[in-house]
C-alpha cells in the first residue's frame, strides 16, 4: 500500500441538496458542483461560507446539512480506496497463514504426465461399447431414422 492510503485522512464535511445536480458560485468565483445531491469538501473557507449561508437560510432549504451524516471518511468518499484496503488486508492475512509453521499442507508426489496416445483414443473413435449403446437408444427413440 502506498503511504497516502495508510495515513489517516481527516473527515470531510458533507452537504446535501434537494436538487440532485446543481452548482453554487461563491462570491470569489469558485464553483461548487453538487452531484447526486451531495457535495463533499475539506476546504475550511468553503465550509465556513456554506455553514453561514445555511444558517441565514440563503438557499431556502435547498442546501442543508443532514444531522445523521455531517462528515464522510476517505473510504466513504472513495469506495475504491475502501476496497483496496480490504483486499490488502485479506492478502496480508493469506500471506501470514502461508508463513504459519503450524499450517501443515501435507506431502504429495507428482507422477509423470501421461499424454494421450492412439491406444487410449482408438476405442472412442471407432465406436466402443458406449457409442453402440447410444446408437441403440437413438434407434429406439426414432425407428424410422436411417442407420448411420
Amino acid at each position: 500500500m502506498t503511504a497516502t492510503t495508510d495515513t489517516p485522512v481527516a473527515d470531510k464535511r458533507l452537504y446535501k441538496s434537494t436538487i440532485k445536480f446543481c452548482n453554487i458560485v461563491l462570491p470569489d468565483g469558485t464553483r461548487l458542483d453538487f452531484k447526486g445531491g451531495i457535495y463533499i469538501t475539506g476546504d475550511e473557507n468553503i465550509i465556513s461560507y456554506l455553514d453561514r449561508a445555511i444558517a441565514r437560510k440563503e438557499y431556502a432549504g435547498q442546501i442543508y446539512i443532514d444531522p445523521e451524516a455531517r462528515t464522510v471518511t476517505a473510504e466513504q468518499e472513495n469506495p475504491l480506496l475502501a476496497l483496496r484496503k480490504k483486499m490488502y488486508a485479506e492478502f496480508m492475512a493469506e500471506q501470514q497463514a502461508r508463513l504459519n509453521p503450524s499450517n501443515d499442507m501435507g506431502t504429495s508426489t507428482q507422477g509423470p504426465l501421461k499424454a494421450a496416445s492412439t491406444t487410449d483414443i482408438a476405442p472412442v473413435t471407432i465406436g466402443g461399447p458406449s457409442v453402440a449403446s447410444l446408437m441403440t437408444a437413438a434407434a429406439k427413440l426414432n425407428p424410422t431414422a436411417p442407420a448411420v
